[in-house]
């Protein structure tokens, strides 16, 4: 009778233990999921560097035209140094180009906030205007655009930043598909 009850108890015992460490299994894994999510997005050094690079297209381009004319039957347009009308002047599009490399740039894109709004949820696998501009981003900026809430800002500067860490320890500049340990890093701004 006595060794009956110790088994009986034994198996709820082990059935209680087992039940609290997937509990503390998948919590620990969700936890461990949006940190790393939270790394590649939206990191506080990567929204300083975003500020700065917004400040300057503010300031030095013509991004208010951009704004207004750029966006024909797509949400999303690519800004480089090489933009045409996106600079007056050959010096500003020259520093633009300089801050590409100074902060590890790899893609800057202005996305329209109707992006965020309308091609997220049912519906959206016919809509041509959402096709054409997730297939104008990259696999990881579909998920960081994806991942993005609505904001009191007609667009948003998206700005992919790709690094990898050197054998001695510095941070360089690196190309998806050539370079390996290559990260991508995002953040973004209200224009």
């Amino acid at each position: 009778m006595k060794k009956g009850f110790v088994f009986i108890e034994t198996i709820v015992t082990v059935v209680i233990l087992c039940a609290a460490l997937i509990y503390l299994y998948s919590s620990y894994s969700n936890i461990i999921n949006n940190e790393e999510e939270r790394v590649y997005y939206d990191d506080t050094a990567y929204i300083y560097r975003t500020y700065y690079i917004r400040e300057f297209l503010l300031n030095k381009s013509t991004i208010e035209k951009v704004k207004n004319t750029a966006f024909n039957n797509i949400y999303v347009n690519q800004l480089s140094h090489e933009y045409e009308g996106l600079f007056t002047g050959d010096i500003d599009k020259t520093n633009f180009g300089s801050i590409f490399s100074y902060y590890n740039v790899s893609h800057i894109y202005l996305i329209s906030q109707k992006m965020i709004n309308e091609c997220d949820g049912p519906g959206i696998d016919t809509d041509e205007i959402c096709i054409n501009s997730y297939e104008f981003l990259s696999y990881n900026t579909r998920n960081y655009v994806k991942s993005l809430n609505t904001t009191t800002h007609d667009y948003l500067l998206v700005v992919e930043y790709a690094e990898k860490i050197d054998d001695d320890g510095s941070i360089t500049s690196c190309v998806w598909g050539t370079d390996t340990n290559c990260h991508s890093y995002f953040s973004s701004l209200g224009v």
